[in-house]
């Protein structure tokens, strides 16, 4: 029983020390409303469907909306082959991303992630 209070100790240190790891997910950010529209905008604009990015990326529709909703997030190669499915430069779709984004440091009004409608 020593043994496995000295690890939980040390965890407890461990997750102590880490005060400057962000807290929850990115899904959560005020700024993710403003990422999903420009992923719907970027597979829009190409004239796909959710379906035929699905085909196109290897990633299921059913994965895809569930990204536009907002309820589950994208990592950076899974955003990389979204971007290059739809034609999209990703150098350009985050230096966009950068423009509608307000400066690091500066308070963001909550917004609610956007409804996307099935394609």
């Amino acid at each position: 029983m020593g043994y496995l209070m000295f690890l939980f100790s040390v965890a407890s240190d461990h997750r102590a020390s880490c005060t400057s790891m962000p807290k929850g997910k990115s899904i959560h950010e005020a700024e993710y409303p403003d990422f999903l529209k420009l992923l719907v905008e970027a597979r829009k604009s190409r004239g796909l469907t959710q379906v035929q990015l699905a085909a196109k990326s290897g990633l299921s529709q059913q994965y895809i909306s569930a990204v536009e909703r907002g309820g589950i997030r994208l990592d950076t190669l899974q955003l990389r082959r979204w971007l290059h499915a739809c034609g999209a430069d990703p150098v350009a779709f985050q230096a966009e991303l950068e423009r509608r984004l307000p400066p690091l440091g500066e308070k963001v009004k909550e917004k609610k992630a956007p409804r996307a409608k099935k394609s």
